[in-house]
C-alpha cells in the first residue's frame, strides 16, 4: 500500500480515512463531519475570553532644553558636577544620547544653561535699599547659591564664565551699588571681585570642608587640640589666643561671610561718598 493510500483519521470525528492515489488528501470522512468542525472551531472562539486590554503607554514629557538642563542641574545637586555626562543624562531622560546634541552641541553649552537656570531663580533686592544693604544681598544670594549648588561655584569661579541674561543681570546689579560717579572701571571691577571672591572663598572652604564634617560627626574638636599642641603663647601669641585656649571658636562661615562683608563696605564706603 502506497503512501497516497494508506489510510488517515478524519480531523473530526477520529474515524479512519483511505486517501486517494491522487488529487488532494482528505482531512474529513465527510462534508457533514467537516460541518461539524468548523461550527464547533466558531464557537469555541465566540464563547473565548476576550485578551486582557494592553497596558497603556506611559506618554514620555516631551524633550526640551530647559527640561534637560533641570535633570541636569538635578543631577549635579545628588551626585556633583562630575556625574553629568551626556550618556548618564541620556538614561535620566529616558531618551537617546543623541537626542541630547540637538540641544547642547557641547559640554559648557550645557553648563552655561545649568547655570543660567539656577542663577534666573535669584531674587532682586528692594529698590529702596540703601548700596550697602544691595550689596549685602547680592552677596548672601550668591552664598546661598554655593551652599545648594555646590558644582556652581566650579563654573562660574573663573575669569571667563559661561555668560547669559541671568548672569550679566545679577552683574549689573552688583556693579550699579558699587557705581559713583567719577569711579574709575578698574576700581569697580575690583570692588565687585573683592565682594564675590570673598563669597566664593568661603564657599570653598565650606564645600572642602563638607565631607569631612558628614563622615567625621563629632571628631572636628581633635584638629583644635592637635593645632594647640604646636602653639604657644610666646611664639604666636594672636595664633595661640584664638585657637591655643580650652575653649577655641567655632569656626561659623555664616558669621565670617557677614565680619567679612562688614569690613569690606566700610572700605568701599570710604572711597565711595554717602548719597
Amino acid at each position: 500500500m502506497t503512501y497516497e493510500s494508506a489510510p488517515s483519521r478524519c480531523l473530526g470525528c477520529g474515524r479512519g480515512i483511505v486517501q486517494p492515489e491522487r488529487g488532494r488528501r482528505r482531512r474529513y470522512c465527510s462534508r457533514s463531519c467537516q460541518a461539524r468542525s468548523y461550527r464547533s472551531r466558531r464557537d469555541a472562539v465566540r464563547t473565548a475570553p476576550p485578551a486582557p486590554a494592553p497596558a497603556p503607554r506611559r506618554r514620555r514629557r516631551p524633550l526640551t532644553a530647559v527640561s534637560i538642563a533641570r535633570a541636569a542641574v538635578g543631577l549635579a545637586d545628588r551626585l556633583g558636577l562630575d556625574a553629568v555626562s551626556t550618556r548618564r543624562l541620556a538614561t535620566e531622560l529616558g531618551v537617546a544620547t543623541a537626542a541630547l546634541y540637538r540641544y547642547y552641541p557641547d559640554r559648557d553649552a550645557l553648563l552655561a544653561a545649568m547655570a543660567e537656570l539656577v542663577l534666573a531663580d535669584v531674587p532682586a533686592p528692594p529698590e529702596s535699599s540703601d548700596w550697602r544693604a544691595r550689596l549685602r544681598h547680592e552677596a548672601r544670594q550668591e552664598w546661598e547659591l554655593y551652599r545648594s549648588h555646590p558644582w556652581l561655584l566650579t563654573v562660574l569661579a573663573r575669569i571667563r564664565p559661561p555668560v547669559g541674561p541671568a548672569l550679566f543681570e545679577i552683574l549689573e546689579r552688583y556693579l550699579t551699588a558699587l557705581d559713583r560717579p567719577g569711579l574709575p572701571p578698574r576700581d569697580l571691577l575690583a570692588g565687585y571681585l573683592a565682594v564675590s571672591g570673598l563669597v566664593q572663598g568661603l564657599a570653598l572652604l565650606w564645600s572642602a570642608e563638607a565631607v569631612p564634617r558628614r563622615s567625621a560627626e563629632g571628631r572636628t574638636g581633635s584638629a583644635h587640640a592637635d593645632l594647640a599642641e604646636l602653639l604657644g603663647p610666646g611664639s604666636s601669641p594672636l595664633m595661640y589666643r584664638l585657637f591655643g585656649g580650652p575653649d577655641p571658636p567655632e569656626l561659623d562661615l555664616d558669621e565670617v561671610l557677614d565680619a567679612g562683608l562688614d569690613l569690606l563696605l566700610d572700605g568701599l564706603s570710604s572711597a565711595r561718598p554717602e548719597t
